[in-house]
């Protein structure tokens, strides 16, 4: 895939999961001050979870693979793991990271035209209740990839 490299670990205790993303209750409350300001760490989780199901939800309309799924989820954890909720709003950043992920795990290229559909679609359909609309279009998503690879490799 696109983002490995030959330092990739074979072990775990090895990889960059293991050293950089492995954190402490202490680190992740540091790294959300912004949002702890706002909001509890349930309001925070249920933010994520939130998040999780609508990314799973948009993959699977994409006819994504688990795979993508799961990256999706990662990397958008990862997002918020040092980035408050209101540095880019999530919404954006969920099929910014499907987006990505479908590139990193060679799942093929999503059609621009039909991801923004489908978060349209998904959002009218599913997520109404929580969400109005889908207001983004593919640059914002292009301009939120930068930021999000931007972040990863930090």
């Amino acid at each position: 895939p696109l983002f490995r490299s030959r330092r990739m670990a074979g072990n775990f205790w090895l990889s960059s999961h293991c050293n950089q993303w492995l954190l402490e209750k202490d680190d992740l409350v540091l790294g959300r001050q912004t949002d702890l300001k706002l909001l509890s760490e349930d309001e925070i989780l249920k933010i994520h979870i939130f998040f999780a199901n609508l990314i799973q939800t948009l993959a699977e309309s994409l006819k994504q693979r688990q795979q993508v799924i799961a990256t999706s989820t990662v990397y958008f954890k990862r997002f918020y793991t040092n980035n408050s909720f209101g540095s880019i709003d999530p919404l954006l950043m969920a099929p910014t990271c499907i987006f990505l992920a479908a590139k990193v795990e060679e799942s093929g290229m999503i059609s621009n035209t039909r991801l923004i559909q489908s978060c349209q679609n998904i959002v009218k359909s599913k997520f109404s209740y929580a969400l109005k609309d889908f207001p983004y279009r593919m640059p914002q998503i292009l301009e939120c990839e930068f930021y999000l690879l931007e972040m990863m490799v930090r």
